[in-house]
């Protein structure tokens, strides 16, 4: 009667352990790439942002949901557990909501949150000279050139040190975004991009040439400019420099009258 106390039934109680497997996590999503280049990488990276922002937010916010085949064992153990360890803050479910709703760095804006930003624009005459279309391999040119020796050597003769080229590495990677894009829409992206370099580098408080002259308020019509006729004069050209010369002295004497009444 030994047989009655055999072990070969054990393992009918530890049956509901099987289906276990069906509630693992599901595994970690590889790594994204490292890149050794740092314009690589932020092209990369503004891409994912226009691109493949959705599908990154979907896939962080989804959790494993268990099966409806699990024993009723199972079921009561994993609401004693979770009951046990909510007096405990969890950090890994706080930190894809965290992770999703972080602000976007700057470089990975793209052109249309731009434009809603900074609904800004420039006065009518400077928005009429917008540039409407953008050579991609110019930009490449020019980005290129201000990396190689020739072109850095440039920058330290004219300004005495050698300069930052991300600006045209930013032109060149926003033409090729943009170069799929046809009609209005790539018009309006292209003029809004100016548009935000002419802001950021004349914005208001900034100095420019309307602190010297006044701006035209209206663009001129063509064949409109130099149209006044031109009268050749008559004389020789030692009584011309003697005449300018009057000319000049007597604007040198009108000033000095108005500087000493000012004063």
């Amino acid at each position: 009667m030994g047989w009655l106390w055999s072990s070969g039934a054990a393992p009918k109680g530890n049956a509901p352990v099987a289906p276990s497997s069906n509630t693992e996590t599901q595994p970690a999503p590889p790594p994204e790439p490292t890149y050794s280049d740092p314009e690589i990488a932020k092209f990369m990276a503004q891409l994912q942002a226009e691109f493949g922002g959705s599908s990154n937010n979907n896939t962080t916010t989804k959790s494993p949901t268990p099966t409806t085949s699990e024993p009723k064992a199972e079921t009561s153990q994993s609401t004693s557990s979770s009951s046990s360890s909510s007096w405990w803050p969890s950090r890994s479910s706080t930190q894809p909501a965290q992770t999703s709703t972080a602000s976007p760095s700057p470089s990975t804006i793209s052109p249309q949150t731009s434009a809603q930003a900074s609904p800004a624009r420039l006065d009518p005459l400077s928005e009429s000279l917008l540039p409407t279309t953008m050579s991609c391999r110019q930009a490449f040119d020019h980005a290129y050139h201000c990396n190689s020796l020739g072109g850095q050597w440039t920058a330290v003769y004219r300004s005495g040190t050698v300069r930052s080229c991300s600006e045209q590495w930013d032109d060149f990677w926003f033409c090729m975004r943009t170069r799929a894009y046809s009609g209005a829409v790539k018009e309006e992206a292209i003029k809004d991009y100016y548009r935000q370099k002419e802001l950021k580098k004349y914005g208001s408080g900034k100095p420019n040439s309307t602190d010297i002259w006044e701006p035209r308020t209206e663009r001129l019509p063509p064949d409109s400019a130099f149209q006044e006729r031109y009268v050749k004069p008559d004389i020789n050209d030692e009584e011309w420099y003697r005449l300018e010369i009057e000319r000049q002295r007597m604007i040198q004497q009108m000033l000095k009258e108005e500087e000493r009444t000012v004063s």
